[in-house]
């Protein structure tokens, strides 16, 4: 399928949801934007190869929309390719797969393609997200992954060096990769303690002596206590206060239903504690100082970011100094991009699946 079209001084009507973005797909209609960029947006072309490529102008910057047809003149760009999952390879609720996926990963493979996975979900463990993309119809190995939770650790072991025990707010998968570095740790799970407002109570609950560092990811067991025990640890100026990301504070799952998500949690404790926190995930520069360590020969001019967040994809693209697209299956629309200037893409995709052969 092509966006044939993106003269939007003559459509005043904006996709804003995925249902919609789907019609789109049905229907092969053409792209249509915000009213709100009427008179900053503007057709045009640009030519790779001999073929043409629609142009967008936010912003005062040139997008470029690449079409199925355009693929492989496109993908002659790059050896690299990184991949964010959620939004990319499924739908941001982590569980509906995205139509033409499977063939889009497998022709990337067979072009010969470095594929990279960069998530800043701090839920699933590398060895899980392996036997997930298995389920969903492609491969990935353990080692092309890296997820926030793995960057954290990385960077608890290598960067700040931590002697002593890390206070974890986090999820099965996070435990694992900081096990797997040896780092010594407690907080994952349940809390123990009984929630209370007594301060003698809250006095006499246990601390560690040696902690001397607190990581906050997503927690489906955060609750007072543990913002309690966070703070109160952060008290001590040389406790190193470390967090995944703060973008995303929670997501829709489902008509009036919002479910809270990592920034909520970061933002909690960061308020609680009067610290603000070190970044790992997308868009640190740290998550990609973990992708060369592994991969030191990565070209940065023939490496593209592939992501549906124009604030951690995009941003992070632009902080490493490779190419960007964003796919439009995912947080971020057209107006998104208006939204955050210095953040445009230099492509655009309706879905990854575009780069698929057997696309529409």
């Amino acid at each position: 399928m092509a966006f044939n079209s993106l003269n939007l001084a003559s459509r005043r009507c904006f996709v804003q949801s995925k249902s919609l973005f789907s019609v789109w797909h049905k229907t092969v209609m053409p792209v249509v934007a915000h009213s709100n960029l009427k008179r900053k947006s503007v057709e045009g072309s640009f030519v790779l190869n001999g073929r043409a490529f629609s142009t967008l102008t936010v912003n005062s910057k040139t997008i470029r929309e690449v079409k199925a047809d355009d693929t492989r003149e496109f993908l002659s760009r790059y050896d690299t390719v990184m991949l964010d999952c959620d939004g990319v390879l499924w739908e941001i609720d982590h569980v509906t797969p995205i139509p033409g996926i499977p063939q889009a990963m497998n022709d990337l493979r067979e072009t010969g393609k470095q594929v990279l996975f960069v998530t800043n979900n701090s839920i699933p463990g590398r060895n899980e997200l392996v036997d997930k993309f298995q389920q969903y119809g492609f491969k990935g190995c353990f080692e092309e992954i890296f997820t926030v939770s793995y960057a954290a650790a990385v960077y608890l072991k290598n960067v700040a060096k931590v002697k002593g025990s890390v206070y974890a707010m986090g999820t099965p998968g996070m435990e694992i990769e900081l096990k797997e570095l040896g780092l010594k740790y407690h907080g994952f799970g349940p809390e123990t303690e009984k929630p209370t407002r007594d301060n003698d109570k809250l006095l006499a609950m246990k601390f560690h002596d040696d902690v001397d560092a607190v990581l906050v990811g997503f927690d489906e067991y955060f609750n007072y206590i543990k913002m309690y025990k966070a703070a109160s640890y952060l008290t001590k100026e040389s406790c190193l206060f470390l967090a995944t990301n703060k973008l995303e504070g929670g997501i829709m799952i489902g008509p009036n239903r919002r479910q809270p998500i990592t920034a909520a949690m970061v933002q909690a404790v960061s308020v609680a504690a009067k610290r603000e926190p070190t970044l790992v995930g997308k868009p640190d520069v740290h998550m990609y100082t973990c992708i060369k360590t592994m991969y030191p020969n990565i070209d940065k001019s023939r490496t593209l970011m592939v992501g549906d967040s124009v604030r951690a994809d995009i941003a992070f693209a632009k902080e490493i100094g490779v190419d960007s697209a964003l796919v439009l299956s995912g947080t971020s629309s057209l107006s998104s991009i208006q939204e955050n200037p210095g953040l445009e893409p230099d492509f655009i995709l309706q879905s990854l699946a575009v780069l698929g052969s057997s696309y529409p």
